[in-house]
Formats: C-alpha cells, structure tokens, sequence
C-alpha cells in the first residue's frame, strides 16, 4: 500500500451550542491510501454525510485537520476549493446540477485537460446515460440525476472519490453498474463509499462503521 493520499487526524465536528450541542464526528482518525476502497455504514443521522464533508473541505471541522497527500486542506470550503478540484471526485447523495446547464455541461464544469470530454461520454455509456448528455436536468428522473452526478464527480480522473449513497435512487442493477464504475478506479485512486446497503461494498478493503462520532470496524 503507498503513501496516504488521505489523513485525517482528530477530525471533531459539532453543532449548535449550549445544552443542544451535538458532537457528530468525536476525534475521528481516517487514512486512505491509493488502491483502496472502504465503506462506511451507520444509522441515519449517524454523521455519515458530515464526515464525507468534513474529509473534502465542504465544512470547516470544530477540530482537526486533513490532508490531501500531505498538503492541510484549508477548512474554508473557498480556501479549498482549488486543491479539491484537482485531486477529489465528491458524488453528493443529492448531485445538485447546475439547472441551465446540460448534463454534458454539468459533468465538464470542473473539467481539467483535454481528456475529461472522452472520459465522460465513456461514462456515460457505462451507465446508460449517455443519451442523456445533451438534456438539461429537469428532464431526468433521479436515477438520472445521480449518474448524472457521478460523471461530474469522475471527469477529472480524480486521486481520491468520496461518494455519499451512490445508489440510493437507482435500481438495483443500475447500482451495481454504478459500483462497478467506482471500483474499477481503485487500482488509481482511493475509494471511500458511504452506503446503506452493505451489498453494495462488496470488494471493499475495509468496512467501518461510524458510532457515537467514531468509526470502528464494523462488526467490532
């Protein structure tokens, strides 16, 4: 296994304040390194969500600090953002698409290099979208959306992928199609899935489990 290209050290965060302070992630240690895929499961409202924002500079942690292959990332999602664009893929549960953008437009928002063109409409192919490429989002059902989604996530050919439920609104083929995606990446780049379905971890190096703010090996 090489060198981390993730590490997250003490990562804390809380909210609200006084009595209804709630620490969802309590001091969290995570290390990724390329080649890896690892899961994560948890009840809802168990700060899955949280945790994927915190490792991508989405949120600013109470505590803590993550690095992107040594680099800190900056806690300010702006600060961040360069950085996250060149070496993080993020597929949201929710994919957020630019309304008056085309999916095609949408996926190559963040696009770098001459290639992230062929890799999308590769993608999309995989997925059964690629039809799609040219229609704008309010055309799409949601199982469209999120593969819509993941193609954005994917065009940089990105170091690191946090997917939150990637196959939440997918039918169960169409899910295994986009988990097929996201493992063949894993000989380059390192996988973290958070997912309610253990199913869809199969091959995973590690499945943890995030409980009372930490994670532990599930089953432990």
């Amino acid at each position: 296994m090489s060198a981390p290209l993730l590490d997250a050290r003490g990562l804390s965060l809380e909210y609200g304040e006084g009595p209804r302070r709630v620490r969802a992630v309590d001091g969290l240690d995570l290390v990724l390194s390329r080649g890896e895929f690892v899961g994560v499961v948890g009840p809802s409202g168990s700060g899955k969500s949280s945790l994927l924002f915190l490792l991508a500079g989405l949120r600013r942690p109470t505590a803590g600090q993550v690095r992107i292959d040594g680099v800190p990332l900056p806690g300010d999602a702006d600060a961040s953002a360069e950085l996250r664009r060149r070496r993080v893929g993020f597929l949201f549960q929710e994919p957020f698409l630019v309304p008056y953008l085309t999916v095609r437009e949408n996926a190559l928002v963040h696009g770098i290099g001459d290639g992230a063109g062929e890799r999308v409409e590769a993608l999309a192919e995989r997925v059964g979208i690629r039809a799609l490429l040219d229609d704008h989002p309010h055309r799409l059902s949601g199982g469209e959306r999120q593969r819509a989604g993941l193609l954005r996530a994917l065009a940089n050919d990105p170091d690191i992928v946090l997917a939150d439920e990637p196959t939440a609104f997918l039918d169960h083929p169409t899910g295994h199609s986009v988990m097929d995606v996201l493992r063949a990446r894993v000989d380059r780049s390192a996988l973290l899935v958070v997912t309610h379905d253990p199913e869809m971890l199969e091959g995973a190096n590690r499945v943890l489990h995030l409980r009372d703010g930490r994670l532990q090996e599930a089953g432990t």
